[in-house]
């Protein structure tokens, strides 16, 4: 059942990584995975949180860094656990021998894979941003489930990193909400009640 499931997922990266590659998609998804990079995401959110509300910005944006953070920790933690090659290394016979072809795009990345940070982070993003502007909470989920992607066609992930990385940005973002609100320190967009 395991190798089942690993084989569809290599299937999937595969169908994904060169399926789809083309100078477009080449462009578009380079920049969607820089959005998932802490470097780019929390910069970015920071700005939006300020602009959209200034009078909460200070609870919002130590709400978002504590989730993000959290959640690094975890994602770190769990890659040297369980130590899952990246698809160049993971398949590096077949490409020796022709057989098998990985759109690269950035540096070539070739230990612990699963979970994917990348992926942890935007959806940790897009989980608090959610649930602190529920107007826009479509909006945050798509640009994360497109970044997710991104990891995928850039060949640094399979798809079962992409969402376990996914699935644990918004476990860790719900805990730290609730965490937040049980000590009273949430803040809710007086136009946009929260989701939870």
């Amino acid at each position: 059942m395991l190798n089942a499931i690993l084989d569809f997922d290599k299937s999937l990266f595969l169908a994904i990584n060169n399926g789809w590659a083309n100078p477009f998609n080449d462009v578009l998804f380079a920049a969607l995975t820089l959005l998932g990079s802490d470097y780019a995401m929390i910069p970015i959110t920071g700005i939006f949180l300020y602009v959209v509300d200034k009078q909460n910005f200070r609870r919002n944006f130590i709400l978002l860094l504590s989730a993000l953070l959290a959640g690094g920790i975890l994602v770190h933690l769990l890659k040297e656990i369980i130590d899952r090659p990246r698809p160049l290394s993971d398949m590096a016979e077949l490409i020796k021998e022709g057989k098998v072809h990985i759109n690269v795009i950035f540096e070539p990345l070739n230990i612990v894979s699963f979970p994917s940070g990348h992926s942890q982070t935007i959806f940790t993003a897009a989980t608090v941003l959610g649930y602190t502007y529920r107007k826009y909470i479509w909006i945050f989920f798509l640009i994360a489930f497109l970044s997710g992607i991104s990891r995928i066609y850039v060949g640094a992930h399979y798809p079962l990193d992409v969402l376990g990385g996914g699935i644990m940005g918004i476990i860790v973002s719900i805990a730290a909400i609730f965490t937040f609100k049980i000590k009273g320190w949430i803040v809710y967009d007086s136009k946009a009640k929260g989701v939870f």
